[in-house]
């Protein structure tokens, strides 16, 4: 009998309260919160230095500029691309990580649609890095 109170005690102690579970509940929103706010920013970097290689490069192609112009718009373009895709990759682990610690036994996992847009978006910005060095979407911007 002493045995079956002791490990009812243990048990009851090893559950989480309800104020516990909300609290972790609302930890986990903050981190969605969190991911939306680096999918923001990283799709603001992203799209802000495709936009400077293209605006440059077709000032160029209308020789509004000389070919010679010491601009190095391509390179800053795609170094915007670039930090803005590394950002999103680390923010994305970043996520999995902080909700792996808050994962508790019996809670049931969620589908994290901020998650799936962030590998996208993450998808996205590798696809342009790409297309900076070869022009397999057309975009030209390898010229």
């Amino acid at each position: 009998m002493k045995d079956s109170l002791q490990k009812n005690q243990q048990q009851f102690e090893s559950e989480l309260k309800t104020s516990d579970k909300l609290a972790i509940g609302r930890t986990v929103l903050a981190q969605e919160r969190t991911l939306m706010a680096t999918v923001r920013t990283s799709v603001s970097l992203i799209s802000f230095g495709f936009t400077i290689a293209k605006f440059f490069q077709d000032l160029k192609s209308m020789n509004v500029l000389n070919s010679g112009a010491n601009i190095p718009s391509s390179r800053v373009g795609l170094w915007l691309v670039i930090i803005g895709t590394i950002y999103i990759i680390l923010s994305s682990i970043q996520h999995v990580l902080v909700l792996k610690s808050l994962h508790f036994e019996g809670q049931k996992r969620r589908i994290s649609f901020t998650f799936i847009l962030a590998v996208l978006i993450s998808l996205l910005g590798i696809s342009l890095i790409v297309s900076f060095y070869s022009d397999i979407f057309s975009l030209g911007l390898n010229k």
